[in-house]
């Protein structure tokens, strides 16, 4: 992956790659993740499953469409792609030492392709986090309520992903609250500026 000069380059060695599984490793790979977050409040589990859903198949599916088509672009990826597969290379020879790392290398090429082709955050908007914040899009711009966490968290996707810190807090309902502010600056600025 270090090699791919293009997005579309990196696209083809990810499709290549994915090669080596197939749709029931996905879904031992979901329903690993199921077990492990079977103890979390209901309410709390069922939106994050849900999330991890769209995380796992919902890339596929674009990966797949993606790389079927001859899609992505010629850009060159961004340049944290080299740091990214010299941390995915150090997790997965550390998973080593205890079990097979297939399904966290299969987690890092579908994180892969949704940061570095697509350039969308590893987890999906609306992704919610403990406390319940959520992963938003706001503007063009991708925010993440624990960005500034990457570092509690061995080899974290974190440092990686296109979201930013968010700047205030990312509850599901402060978007309403986001278009209510920005309705008011625009007429704020309406009367002010009006020259009519």
């Amino acid at each position: 992956m270090q090699e791919a000069a293009t997005k579309r380059d990196l696209l083809c060695v990810i499709a290549d790659e994915m090669k080596a599984f197939d749709l029931h490793d996905l879904e031992m790979m979901h329903a690993r993740f199921e077990r492990k977050v079977a103890g979390l409040p209901e309410d709390y589990r069922d939106r994050l499953l849900e999330s991890v859903r769209e995380e796992i198949f919902g890339a596929h599916h674009q990966l797949v469409l993606l790389s079927r088509n001859g899609g992505g672009s010629d850009d060159p990826p961004d340049p944290a792609l080299g740091a990214y597969c010299a941390m995915v290379a150090e997790a997965c020879t550390e998973k080593a030492r205890e079990k097979d790392p297939k399904f966290l290398y299969l987690k890092y090429l579908l994180s892969a392709f949704t940061m570095f082709v697509v350039e969308e955050p590893a987890h999906p908007v609306g992704t919610p986090f403990p406390g319940g914040q959520i992963v938003d899009e706001w503007e063009g711009a991708y925010l993440c309520p624990v960005r500034d966490k990457a570092d509690d968290v061995s080899y974290a996707l974190c440092p990686y992903c296109p979201a930013v810190q968010s700047d205030e807090p990312t509850f599901p309902e402060m978007r309403a609250r986001r278009h209510e502010r920005r309705r008011r600056e625009s007429l704020a600025n309406y009367w002010t500026n009006y020259k009519g």
